[in-house]
């Protein structure tokens, strides 16, 4: 309220007793400003059950009732950029679009006066602080504003800057009335309407005005332009999010955390067509921490989460989406599909999977495998169940990642998976065999050594020479010395005899140098062609005996025997 009293001389006069004998509570003055623009900013910024909120304010009022112990009153002079106190400086600002003294200045207050009990009124006085700065669109100035919140505890005194004639109401407590009008008279000059003022009483000069007061210095032309292209360029949408998902972590009120779960099992989706997988993973993730955390939900929206984040999750989601990665409707980065499908759940692996086996698109074919990888990872348990899916492809992917993952308990149902009617899946439940080390399983690639399909044939040789499963060896010397590997393609021929060079028969070194070194009854030698995998073959084995052999026929004349000989003997050792 205006302070229109004598009182203000009285209490004026004992600011001064006081200021004699003591040192004036500067240091208190100025903090107490300082937390005055932090809980301005915080209401601002917060709702009133906002704990940051209450924490500003509560400082801001016990800053005031500390204050009231070494002072009667606050009386304050108000300048363009700072408030004094005693002729000492308080409070200062270079921004007029922050600044507390423009605030007042701009408006026509020259000098105010907190009074004890205004740390009870603190929430109207913010709130019409707020309502000056950032929210006026009835014109009202700050002086109505004050006459309208009719503070008990603060007094203020202004200048009319648009009046008739310009009288100076009486001074307040703590102010001083010649410094005061020394001010006004400063900024304004002599009342209009005087007689020493030409100009026809009642009207209003250009000159009445300041316009400095308004103008913009190019530093602050600078900030203003850097904020409008801050605000253009800002992620409206992760903002949304984040903040409807801070009001989510408010176990208070579940009717509103109700509300937002609702909204999100919209927008989710919606994303999702609009190919905003970036805010979408961003949401979903929020999502997941939350439901790991436990107690911000009740018992009903803790489900309803966990159904939600199923759903995303469900082959039926998966497979549109990525229907609509490869119609090219949706073309998200790498990075974007990425950290959308690594929030996956379990749901998605088989849809996944089947895309990152099948897909002809070079560069989204390693994120989906990324991402089963993770998802396998997390649950093991889903990816052995897999191996029994009714899709071949899913189940050959299957295989593939139980073994390069090395998931336990995985070798019976890739034994049984050995005499898939698809070759694909027997070749990758043979190959998973090999990388999991799965002795549950290493006797069923035996029978596979005479599968109806060669590249069986072959996936089972190479696999149990890479376990040197021994129990083979009767079946691999089978092979080696029948008609069919002679009748085999050379490929095939390789990986059957390096297979037996690997298993470590102790009858090996004296088959292979037979072939390799020895005649017939009637004085021929084996084939090029097999006598070179022989070589191979015992490069495989790698005894001192092998080598032995392996040089008697170092000076080989055929050139395909030689070259192989050479390769064997340069790898030969290495198995010991």
């Amino acid at each position: 309220m205006t302070d229109t009293s004598h009182e203000g001389a009285a209490a004026a006069g004992g600011a001064a007793e006081w200021a004699e004998g003591d040192i004036l509570p500067l240091v208190a003055v100025r903090e107490l400003f300082v937390t005055f623009s932090k809980a301005l900013r915080a209401f601002q910024l917060y709702d009133e059950n906002n704990p940051v909120y209450q924490r500003f304010v509560s400082a801001l009022r016990q800053s005031f009732e500390s204050l009231w112990k070494e002072l009667p009153a606050l009386p304050l002079l108000v300048e363009e950029d700072r408030l004094v106190f005693e002729e000492a400086e308080v409070y200062a600002s270079d921004s007029r679009s922050d600044s507390l003294a423009f605030l007042f200045f701009k408006d026509g207050i020259r000098a105010l006066e907190f009074r004890p009990g205004i740390e009870d009124e603190l929430e109207p006085f913010l709130r019409v602080l707020l309502r000056a700065r950032h929210g006026r669109t009835d014109g009202d100035d700050l002086i109505t504003l004050f006459w309208e919140a009719d503070l008990q505890n603060l007094r203020y005194q202004f200048v009319d800057l648009t009046a008739e004639g310009y009288e100076m109401p009486d001074a307040g407590q703590g102010a001083s009335m010649q410094v005061l009008q020394e001010v006004v008279e400063g900024e304004l000059g002599p009342a209009s309407g005087s007689e020493s003022d030409p100009q026809a009483a009642g009207s209003v000069s250009q000159d009445d005005f300041n316009p400095t007061l308004y103008a913009l210095d190019p530093r602050e032309m600078d900030q203003l332009r850097t904020e409008i292209r801050r605000e253009m360029e800002r992620d409206v949408r992760t903002d949304v999010a984040a903040a409807l998902m801070d009001r989510l972590e408010e176990p208070e009120n579940p009717e509103r955390q109700r509300e937002i779960l609702s909204i999100f099992r919209t927008l989710l989706p919606s994303l999702l067509s609009r190919g905003h997988l970036l805010h979408a993973a961003l949401i979903l993730r929020e999502l997941r921490m939350l439901e790991s955390r436990g107690g911000v939900l009740g018992p009903l929206l803790a489900r309803d989460l966990t159904r939600l984040v199923d759903e995303l999750s469900s082959p039926e989601t998966v497979y549109e989406l990525v229907r609509a990665l490869e119609d090219g409707t949706l073309q998200p980065t790498p990075d974007e599909l990425g950290r959308y499908l690594a929030q996956l759940r379990s749901g998605a692996l088989a849809p996944l999977l089947r895309a990152s086996e099948l897909t002809e698109l070079r560069e989204i074919q390693p994120v989906l495998r990324g991402a089963v990888e993770g998802i396998a990872r997390e649950n093991p348990d889903r990816t052995r169940e897999l191996l029994g899916d009714d899709d071949a492809v899913v189940v050959a992917g299957a295989a593939r990642l139980v073994g390069r993952l090395g998931v336990a308990d995985s070798g019976g149902a890739l034994a049984e998976l050995t005499q898939h009617p698809d070759p694909g899946v027997r070749i990758a439940a043979i190959e998973a065999t090999a990388e999991l080390r799965a002795s549950t399983a290493a006797g069923a690639l035996i029978e596979a050594l005479r599968d109806s399909h060669r590249e069986v044939r072959m996936a089972a040789a190479r696999a149990l020479g890479v376990l040197r499963y021994r129990p083979a060896a009767a079946r691999f010397r089978e092979i080696v010395l029948s008609k069919e590997v002679r009748n085999a393609e050379v490929s095939e021929k390789i990986a059957f005899f390096e297979g037996y060079g690997q298993i470590g028969d102790p009858q090996a070194v004296s088959v292979l140098s037979r072939m390799l070194n020895g005649r017939s009854f009637l004085g021929r030698k084996e084939s090029a062609e097999l006598r070179a995998c022989a070589a191979l073959a015992l490069g495989k084995v790698g005894s001192p005996e092998a080598m032995t052999a392996l040089r008697a026929a170092e000076q080989e004349d055929d050139a395909v025997v030689r070259s192989a000989v050479g390769r064997a003997l340069r790898g030969g050792g290495a198995a010991g």
